[in-house]
């Protein structure tokens, strides 16, 4: 084998163990596969007999239900088979293939609506609550594939967000078929042509590796709207990796020299979208710098570290899982909640064209009071360039308000949001102001909105001598 296949299997089993638990895998059954190990080089066996025990016992089920979690074992035992760099690319590609398979016949029983899309350079599962749910594209890394994010996968489905989890090349059902793609962006692309009906809320999620590739597509790809990367690297430096990176690097490139190229190219881009980055405490990979830098880069950029937390943060998914897919759904979604939660969003990280996309055309907002900027303003363009642009220019510069979303209740399209607005006038007073706005939302965008707020503040701080 190789040098990485000489190295104990306790410490590989035990890095590895939340990731398999997360993604499905009884741990009992895992402790008792592994801990029956004396080498890795019975690492791939092991884990195809043990799938081919689910398939057993899928295949003599009484229940679709009983067949259907027996065959995501099998698709589970099988993918983790394939996650150490094994030379032996027959074997190798077999369990991929056998994954593929047991994962489809997992679908279809346990979720019939599942759709199979393929492309030239992708394979993935398309799952939708409702025709015109948000989309989100989940992007696998260096060893993993779709099947292992299917519980991601399923929690969107359960906030009404529809989900296309992919292999792209040298991923998953195709690790033997073809090699990494660094430039990622036409994958996704190919997967969101592949989608009939795609909705305007697209989002990714990239993980491990997958956070590089999914930046690398979003920084290219105008569709998308929100990206959450979760252990993604932003530099790799060749000669501190560790055996267990290389060999998995030249095993998914196709040679050594590739594998340097491939790693070379991994940089943070700017992205202009919404960015969540969420790194490990524990995650630490010797050659591998962590994903703050890309949530620097971003124009609206966050950067969550989690001390406890290791690679993917599978040991701790309560901690930061529920909220990200949370914020992620309100992000994408159309309905008329989301829709401002959005826009006051968009306003007080400066997003333009969120700002501007959020409205309908003939959309008005009424602004009450005896000032400059009361009254009713028609159109998206006066409301963008008059009305928010004019009030913009009464602050000084760096003292423009720092706008907080406190509150929002809707029933049906109407929708109450609270917020407060804090800066700085161009008279030097502090501008200090809670304000409330009742929007009108159809079809997605803000068709009218009644502000009120204290307009003798207003009065006094942005318009007074």
């Amino acid at each position: 084998m190789t040098t990485f296949f000489d190295e104990p299997v306790a410490p590989f089993a035990a890095a590895n163990r939340s990731r398999a638990i997360a993604a499905g895998v009884d741990p009992s059954q895992y402790d008792a596969v592994t801990a029956g190990l004396s080498s890795l080089h019975g690492w791939t066996d092991a884990f195809v007999r043990t799938g081919q025990e689910h398939l057993a016992l899928a295949e003599k089920a009484m229940h679709p239900r009983s067949a259907g979690e027996a065959y995501r074992d099998a698709a589970l035992w099988f993918h983790f088979a394939t996650v150490l760099p094994n030379p032996d690319l027959a074997a190798h590609g077999e369990a991929a293939a056998a994954s593929a398979d047991a994962l489809r016949r997992s679908l279809a029983r346990l979720a019939p609506d599942a759709e199979h899309l393929t492309g030239p350079d992708f394979t993935g599962v398309l799952r939708r609550p409702s025709p015109d749910a948000p989309l989100v594209v989940l992007v696998p890394g260096m060893n993993s594939g779709k099947v292992e994010f299917m519980p991601i996968a399923e929690a969107l489905v359960h906030r009404g967000v529809a989900v296309l989890a992919i292999d792209g090349p040298g991923q998953g059902e195709l690790t033997v078929r073809s090699t990494w793609e660094p430039d990622y962006h036409r994958v996704v692309g190919q997967a969101l042509d592949a989608v009939d009906g795609l909705p305007a809320g697209i989002g990714l999620i990239g993980l491990s590796m997958g956070g590089f590739l999914a930046s690398v597509a979003a920084h290219h790809e105008p569709r998308v709207r929100a990206v959450v990367t979760v252990s993604g690297p932003t530099a790799i430096t060749w000669g501190e990796l560790p055996p267990y990176v290389t060999e998995s690097f030249v095993l998914r490139t196709g040679g050594e020299a590739a594998a340097r190229e491939f790693a070379r190219r991994v940089s943070a881009p700017p992205l202009p979208q919404p960015l969540r980055v969420l790194d490990g405490g524990l995650d630490v990979i010797p050659g591998v710098a962590n994903g703050e830098e890309l949530a620097r880069q971003a124009a609206n950029g966050e950067y969550v570290l989690i001390p406890e937390g290791n690679h993917l943060l599978e040991n701790c998914r309560w901690a930061w899982l529920p909220d990200t897919l949370d914020r992620l759904a309100a992000r994408l979604g159309q309905d008329p909640a989301s829709v401002v939660t959005r826009y006051v969003e968009a306003v007080a990280n400066g997003d333009l064209d969120t700002i501007t996309a959020s409205f309908a055309d003939d959309a008005t907002w009424t602004y009450p009071g005896d000032l400059p900027l009361t009254g009713v303003w028609k159109g998206r363009d006066a409301i963008v360039n008059g009305f928010l642009g004019g009030a913009g220019k009464l602050f000084r510069p760096g003292g423009e308000p720092k706008v907080a979303l406190t509150n929002v209740v809707a029933d049906g399209e109407q929708v109450v949001a609270e917020w407060t607005s804090r800066g700085t006038a161009r008279s030097g007073s502090t501008y200090d102001n809670p304000c409330l706005g009742v929007f009108t939302v159809r079809s997605g965008k803000i068709t009218s909105v009644r502000e009120y707020s204290d307009t003798q503040h207003v009065e006094r701080t942005l318009f007074g001598s």
